[in-house]
């Protein structure tokens, strides 16, 4: 999968590339590797996870792109937070700089999830809502610097909205 740039950008090349696995020998376990760029860029991060809930199998997230990189339980870092229509999820990666999805529902629809940061909007993500249908994630200013994180947030957020796993 690319993150391409907005289509009235003048720069068309792809800011990231986002691919899945899965691991050979414990089929339940995957990881979803996100590069800067193309197929070729940088890692910058993967995630790793079961799509089963009761396995015992933690899932990890790790930050390659930084001269040491940083690896921890996806458990210590994401943290659901309320019930379907008031969810929220919360990316504590950088202790600093705590990053918090709000679902934005009509119903039980999800219509968009924002990314925020005390009361800076960063981000939101429109999920399809049909099959071959674009998802979209809108990166504002304030957020650009924060461009790795969101992504990669927006990624594990996303991944435990759409399975069983927080259900």
């Amino acid at each position: 999968m690319l993150l391409l740039p907005h289509v009235l950008s003048s720069n068309s090349r792809p800011l990231y590339h986002i691919s899945v696995s899965n691991d050979c020998f414990r089929p339940q376990i995957y990881t979803t590797t996100i590069r800067r760029g193309t197929e070729q860029g940088q890692v910058i991060a993967e995630i790793q996870r079961s799509i089963l809930h009761d396995d015992g199998y933690r899932g990890t997230v790790e930050y390659r792109g930084s001269i040491r990189p940083k690896m921890a339980y996806l458990d210590e870092v994401h943290f659901q937070i309320g019930v379907h229509e008031r969810m929220r999820f919360e990316w504590r990666f950088n202790k600093d700089m705590p990053l918090v999805w709000k679902l934005n529902c009509s119903g039980k629809k999800v219509i968009s999830v924002q990314c925020t940061q005390s009361r800076d909007i960063f981000a939101t993500f429109i999920p399809s809502k049909k099959k071959g249908e674009l998802q979209t994630l809108d990166i504002t200013s304030k957020g650009r610097p924060y461009m790795d994180d969101i992504v990669v947030s927006c990624l594990a957020t996303e991944g435990r909205r759409t399975t069983k796993f927080d259900r």
